[in-house]
């Protein structure tokens, strides 16, 4: 069993995308999927109102407090709901199509005490280098390393770079060339990712904050889940 771990800010056409794609899996393969979706506090399109039957199951949660660049917190709640076993832990503009879905679940069985990188392409068809924040990875490592820190909530740029350090001290990374994501920009749909907030170089930009520049792994990120949720569906 693989679970699908995604984070949504009113990101609900990109959602629609995924579950029209889910929707297209072929049985055998969605015997052994699920999926987590974290709502990190849409105030305008939850995720929830688009959830329709893709054939397995599709767990929704909500952050109840709207929070700016929550990217740490929203993994750290699907990574705690997700059940124990592997995870696909990706971005919602990241899409696993129905091939590299069936290719994904007919592996042979996954390494414990490693994790993996997929290969990665635009949505038109050109090559993209992996994904750093895309991973294959068993719930119980996410948690040996400690999870994201959400030190760096309200802060764009680097909050999962601790993370991918203290993974990278306890846990070997494999490579599966063969299974790629495909990645859409908002030239393909307009809400693929985050636009409320500003990135590299505007007021939320981590590297404006000396505290957090100072962070360096290896560390072991403190209290995590530091705001309100629920179960939405």
């Amino acid at each position: 069993m693989i679970t699908i771990v995604l984070s949504y800010y009113e990101n609900g056409l990109m959602l629609e995308r995924h579950l029209e794609e889910w929707a297209g899996y072929a049985p055998e393969v969605k015997a052994e999927l699920r999926a987590v979706v974290v709502d990190d506090g849409s105030p305008r399109d939850p995720a929830v109102a688009h959830l329709r039957n893709v054939g397995f199951p599709v767990d929704v949660y909500r952050i109840r407090q709207n929070l700016i660049w929550n990217v740490a917190g929203a993994r750290n709640l699907g990574m705690t709901q997700a059940p124990d076993g592997w995870c696909l832990l990706t971005d919602i503009d990241h899409l696993l199509k129905a091939d590299y879905a069936a290719k994904l679940t007919a592996s042979p069985p996954f390494i414990s005490g490693y994790y993996y990188h997929l290969a990665r392409r635009w949505s038109d068809g050109r090559y993209l280098e992996p994904h750093r924040n895309s991973y294959v990875i068993e719930r119980a490592l996410y948690w040996r390393a400690g999870g994201c820190d959400e030190d760096f909530t309200g802060w764009w740029g680097a909050g999962e770079g601790p993370f991918r350090a203290n993974l990278k001290r306890i846990a070997g990374r494999l490579e599966l060339p063969d299974i790629q994501l495909t990645h859409f920009g908002r030239n393909d749909i307009c809400d693929a990712s985050t636009r409320e907030w500003g990135r590299k170089g505007s007021p939320y930009d981590y590297a404006r904050n000396p505290l957090l520049r100072r962070k360096k792994a290896p560390y072991r990120p403190e209290n995590p889940l530091r705001f309100d949720w629920e179960r939405a569906n």
